[in-house]
């Protein structure tokens, strides 16, 4: 039995920002980093440290060298009738991690010709053997239409915000 499962229901509260959906179009641009402005740089480093050089989903030893740095990402909840996405949490994670949640830039790149099928099938490898491992599964909008509805807000610190 490994380390992580034998710290199953520690880690799962971490392990479940792998479930989240894309982020809805009309929220690209809507964020608590953009919102925070200077002050997630300070939550970022708060986070690094509370991680410990380790990502907090799969445990992987981050070294913080070039290329291999822990980054800081949001957990949210999602209400899909009334449209808001509300912050809970924070997590800070290794980049591979942290690409699985961002399956659609991801997905661009591979597109693009910035990273390769390996690294790209690779990284989704590791995001779907972490969800099975804790059995959980990628959250799924309802529909495209709710997708792709202009009226998505975002809740955070109190406040509700759109982009429009």
């Amino acid at each position: 039995m490994s380390e992580r499962q034998t710290n199953k229901k520690l880690a799962i509260d971490m392990v479940t920002v792998l479930t989240q959906p894309p982020i809805p179009p009309a929220l690209h641009y809507v964020n608590p980093r953009t919102i925070m402005g200077d002050e997630w740089n300070k939550l970022k480093k708060q986070y690094r440290l509370l991680a410990d050089h380790h990502c907090m989903n799969c445990q992987r030893y981050v070294s913080h060298t070039a290329g291999d740095w822990l980054e800081l990402h949001e957990q949210y909840e999602y209400d899909f009738v009334n449209l808001i996405q509300t912050l809970t949490g924070y997590v800070s994670i290794c980049h591979e991690c942290h690409m699985y949640i961002h399956t659609g830039f991801w997905g661009l790149q591979l597109q693009q010709g910035t990273i390769s099928l390996e690294k790209y099938q690779q990284v989704i490898t590791k995001g779907d053997a972490l969800l099975q491992e804790f059995g959980l599964q990628k959250i799924v909008y309802p529909s495209d239409a709710c997708f792709y509805d202009p009226e998505w807000k975002l809740s955070f610190g109190g406040k509700l915000y759109q982009s429009h």
